[in-house]
């Protein structure tokens, strides 16, 4: 440390921030959507940055108050940067486009405004409310809760471990994390293996993991170690359970919109229709090529939950090696008797 003292920055900044965190193939996009159509909320935004400064910290390679500080800079400046629609998605077919922003006339009259000082007043006046897509870090959010305080909103989006969908996300993203520059994530590099951040409790098992083990291991320490996390009030914590929201979305979103003090206009009952909620199942999503390069295949019939989660873990017990297959069947279980109203 410099004779100086420790460096540090503060918000200057008051607005509300939601984050809505989860797996890949967990049914973020899905939440994310219809939060963004929410009255105040901004379009929905994925930022690297902010997981990776709090991997950095969970695993104490730096400080509190270092965490604190870089946030506190990344979330002034993300104010300030979508006031302006800086870094902003204007590639139509993504779905993080403004073209797939619910109020999507709003952004283009901003975009058309050329008085930076007028975008950014009103942003604040108005008390606009930034809107983050995260990965995995509900068990990181201490940095993030010490910078924002009672600004912040944090969902955590979750879905049941025996998701084949999900599964098969995770097995492949295990073998690009690390390996490749389109992705921020922060790894352990143990002996050439990269370990993600958001793992702490199982690093050498992940490093000498196969995809799919690995996969069930990501599944192990986000639900457990998250669960954690929320188990501590202080964070106030939304917990939203996929198998509950595409069957009752408005429970969910008046949730977040009781926490911002909006109620539910017309916009969300129409992103409700296009996102295709309430559903008839699981799977019974809007068409998406996007999600179908994934795997996802449009259902040939609906059936319940029960059946769904039953079926997904009959195919994985045919490929699964025994010792993984319980680790993902107590984690079933455990998901079960937590969020849904029957038992296997």
């Amino acid at each position: 440390m410099s004779p100086q003292g420790q460096l540090t920055r503060k918000s200057y900044l008051e607005n509300k921030i939601i984050f809505v965190d989860g797996f890949v193939g967990g049914g973020k996009t899905l939440f994310c959507q219809l939060v963004s159509s929410l009255d105040k909320v901004e379009m929905w935004v994925h930022r690297p940055l902010v997981e990776q400064v709090s991997g950095l910290y969970a695993h104490k390679n730096i400080d509190l108050n270092t965490a604190v500080s870089l946030l506190n800079c990344c979330f002034d400046n993300e104010i300030y940067c979508q006031a302006l629609l800086r870094d902003q998605n204007f590639r139509h077919f993504d779905h993080s486009s403004v073209f797939k922003f619910p109020k999507k006339s709003e952004y283009l009259k901003r975009a058309l405004n050329s008085n930076d000082l007028e975008l950014f007043e009103k942003f604040i006046n108005e008390k606009r409310v930034l809107h983050f897509m995260s990965h995995g870090i509900t068990s990181h959010i201490e940095p993030i809760h010490k910078a924002l305080g009672s600004r912040l909103v944090f969902c955590r989006l979750t879905r049941c471990p025996s998701s084949m969908y999900m599964l098969n996300h995770l097995a492949r993203w295990s073998k690009r994390w690390g390996n490749e520059s389109r992705n921020g994530m922060m790894c352990n590099d143990i002996n050439g293996e990269m370990v993600p951040h958001f793992i702490l409790e199982r690093i050498d098992e992940y490093a000498n993991a196969n995809e799919y083990e690995r996969a069930i291991i990501m599944l192990e320490e986000w639900i457990e170690e998250g669960n954690k996390a929320v188990e501590n009030k202080k964070y106030q914590i939304i917990e939203v359970p996929f198998e509950m929201l595409v069957f009752n979305p408005k429970e969910y979103i008046q949730k977040v919109s009781s926490r911002l003090d909006v109620e539910l206009s017309d916009n969300v009952l129409r992103e409700m229709r296009r996102q295709k909620v309430p559903r008839k199942s699981l799977d019974d999503a809007p068409k998406s090529s996007i999600f179908q390069a994934y795997g996802w295949r449009q259902p040939e019939k609906h059936i319940s939950t029960k059946d769904q989660i039953k079926d997904e873990l009959n195919e994985m017990r045919g490929y699964l090696k025994s010792n993984m297959m319980k680790r993902v069947e107590r984690l079933v279980e455990n998901y079960v008797s937590r969020y849904l109203d029957f038992k296997l």
